[in-house]
């Protein structure tokens, strides 16, 4: 049992920094993988990143265009998939060619950039002014030659320098007579722009969720260990018959089993990325198999041969969340592999060993309930065979440990069952 334990701990440990991995990707690197992943047809070649503007059409507002930019251009310098042309060199012709350094670029100044910088593409866009201190980046990669934006991505950043956001209020101008009698001047009223409070999210290009449902086929093996170091097992009470004394462990390992299942349904979802989650239920049942067993009495082996499905049965309902990981984006064939950490709920019968959960008296059956952990590690493939539709195969490696006690203060037995399944099913997008 302690390597078990050392496998779940391990498993939980790398779980949890694949996770802290997924979630350490700022909003800046997504619109950077975005922007480079729609910009396939460009890659090795130069491009330029203009400060941004804001969409209302407000003036005085630079700073934040500016800053998003650069912060754009950072990310996308340390991808090393594009020539990035340096920003001092952008505002010097962009001045020359006497264009505003702002997202509002119409296609006769696209061309134009082109053609003096040498650059096959620009990134532009516009800002959206948002609650709660945030700002909607709405970008585009506009090829030069013809002008034809060929990717978008759109995030919302949190404002967190000081400057720009909203412009300065009007305040009264005061005019000087000949008499130098100060007139107050009324403000030229403006109507307010009308924005929107909620900008509706729009999903990535390669971003969707989906449904699955799948039976699971295989012949995994159980472990199954009687503990008790106080008052000692008795074979007999435990339906081992023909051998005598008390015992702090009775054990068998490699049993193999017979039943049916999982029948599982999981839900889940990938981001723009590659990284993925889900959260998966199943039920199981498992009987140990008639055959000869190897028992383990404090280190000394007995081999015992019995009827399996009159010992054991094992029924398990399951949920655990996955950490998903897929290798191909909207391909026919969608390749992924996952890892997995939960828990089970157990019913365990046990028609010849004896116990204290149907009755007050020392007797058989033992009818319990095991609170158990589960770990599985996935790898699939998703077929895509209609708009919304997939087959789903996978190979997975699924174990789940769980604890009873016959009702016997003292005493911690285990049931391990552990190995490989073929799991088949279909999917569904949304």
């Amino acid at each position: 049992m302690k390597n078990t334990f050392k496998v779940l701990l391990t498993s939980f440990v790398l779980l949890s920094m694949l996770t802290a991995a997924a979630r350490a990707e700022d909003k800046y690197a997504q619109l950077a993988m975005e922007i480079t992943e729609a910009g396939s047809p460009v890659l090795g070649k130069k491009i330029a990143i203009i400060p941004f503007s804001y969409a209302d059409g407000r003036t005085g507002a630079t700073k934040d265009g500016s800053v998003i930019a650069e912060r754009l251009t950072i990310k996308m310098i340390n991808m090393h998939k594009f020539e990035i042309i340096e920003r001092s060199v952008l505002d010097k012709v962009m001045t020359e060619l006497k264009l505003q350094s702002s997202g509002m670029i119409d296609a006769s100044s696209a061309k134009q950039l082109g053609k003096v910088l040498g650059v096959e593409a620009i990134v532009t866009g516009t800002l959206v002014e948002m609650q709660a201190g945030r700002i909607e980046v709405n970008a585009r990669l506009i090829k030069t030659e013809t002008a034809q934006a060929i990717g978008a991505s759109q995030v919302s950043v949190e404002k967190d320098w000081v400057g720009d956001a909203t412009t300065a209020q009007q305040r009264p101008v005061y005019q000087e007579t000949q008499y130098q009698q100060p007139v107050y001047q009324q403000p030229e009223y403006q109507q307010p722009v009308a924005k929107s409070s909620y900008a509706p999210r729009q999903k990535g290009a390669y971003e969707y969720g989906y449904f699955d449902i799948f039976l699971g086929m295989g012949s995994p093996n159980m472990a199954l260990e009687f503990y008790n170091s106080s008052r000692g097992v008795a074979p007999g009470e435990v339906g081992i018959a023909g051998v005598g004394g008390r015992y702090t462990s009775i054990k068998a390992d490699n049993l193999q089993t017979q039943g049916f299942g999982p029948i599982a349904m999981r839900v889940g979802g990938y981001g723009n990325g590659n990284m993925g989650g889900a959260f998966e239920f199943g039920l199981e049942r498992r009987n140990v198999a008639p055959q000869t067993a190897a028992w383990n009495f404090d280190g000394g082996l007995l081999n015992k041969t019995y009827k399996g499905a009159d010992y054991a049965t094992v029924t398990s309902f399951y949920m655990a969340g996955n950490l998903m990981v897929r290798f191909a984006k909207k391909t026919p064939v969608e390749p992924y592999f996952g890892l997995g950490l939960g828990f089970s709920l157990n019913a365990i019968n046990m028609p010849n060993v004896s116990g204290y959960t149907n009755s007050t008296y020392f007797s058989t059956p033992t009818d319990d309930f095991g609170l158990g952990l589960v770990f599985n590690v996935p790898f699939g493939l998703r077929f895509n065979v209609a708009d919304k539709t997939q087959l789903v195969a996978e190979l997975r490696y699924q174990l789940n440990t769980m604890f009873f006690d016959r009702g016997i203060s003292g005493e911690s037995d285990t049931i391990t069952i552990s190995g490989a399944y073929l799991n088949v099913g279909v999917g569904f997008d949304f």
